[in-house]
């Protein structure tokens, strides 16, 4: 039993997204949560996921709608969806994500990976064939969203997460929630993160850091863009 506890949460001082996710994966197969201070202290995200995230923070940024996301991790990769929320004619209450290996059109001994997000070929890459995985993985992360900008003064003020965000990843007993403002933020659930919250006795003004890892106890992270998530 010491060792599968050890295995999952094992102290880093950095840890790559892809060992993170297979952590977030032990946890929910063993149903027990990490400790706050063995998480790593700051969590690297590869370029593309960068590049997907600042693609929903633009479209957010330049016609101020919130839209909702989902990550997944596909055949090795992050994997980001986003609709706009609050349009009941598309948003969908699930994605569909997947990866296929075809033949390749000109190419022998090579193979064509094609990444399909709700039924769309969005991503191309050539494979040799003797590369090719056996068994192609793929599985849903969490839930994030978006938060458009407010002017004050004349600049751009963006919000945190709200008492509805924290009520939903409590409830829910997901591991993991997300924001993405003109930043990246990431709340992760802990062994002590309590079940039973009176809500009631919370509002959004109330919503801070502080109080998200002394009264939720959770564990908060966060990123400039393209820069490694650091726990707060």
């Amino acid at each position: 039993m010491f060792n599968i506890f050890n295995n999952l949460f094992s102290t880093d001082s950095s840890t790559s997204f892809y060992s993170f996710y297979k952590k977030m994966v032990g946890w929910k197969e063993s149903g027990v949560y990490p400790f706050s201070y063995n998480l790593p202290s700051s969590i690297t995200f590869p370029e593309d996921f960068w590049k997907d995230v600042f693609k929903i923070y633009k479209a957010t940024d330049q016609d101020g709608l919130e839209r909702a996301i989902a990550l997944f991790w596909a055949d090795g990769e992050l994997v980001l969806t986003s609709v706009v929320k609050g349009d009941n004619e598309s948003v969908k209450s699930s994605h569909n994500v997947r990866v296929n290996y075809v033949p390749h059109p000109t190419k022998q001994e090579y193979l064509r990976r094609e990444l399909i997000v709700d039924n769309k070929v969005t991503k191309k890459t050539d494979v040799y064939y003797k590369k090719a995985p056996k068994k192609v993985t793929v599985e849903y992360l969490f839930n994030m969203h978006t938060h458009p900008a407010q002017e004050f003064n004349g600049k751009k003020v963006y919000g945190f997460f709200s008492l509805q965000d924290i009520k939903s990843l409590i409830l829910s007993k997901a591991v993991v929630t997300g924001l993405i403002t003109d930043k990246l933020w990431l709340l992760v659930r802990t062994n002590e993160t309590p079940s039973n919250i009176k809500f009631g006795n919370f509002t959004d003004a109330d919503i801070t850091i502080t109080n998200l890892k002394e009264k939720f106890k959770l564990g908060i992270y966060e990123a400039e863009f393209n820069k490694k998530a650091i726990k707060k």
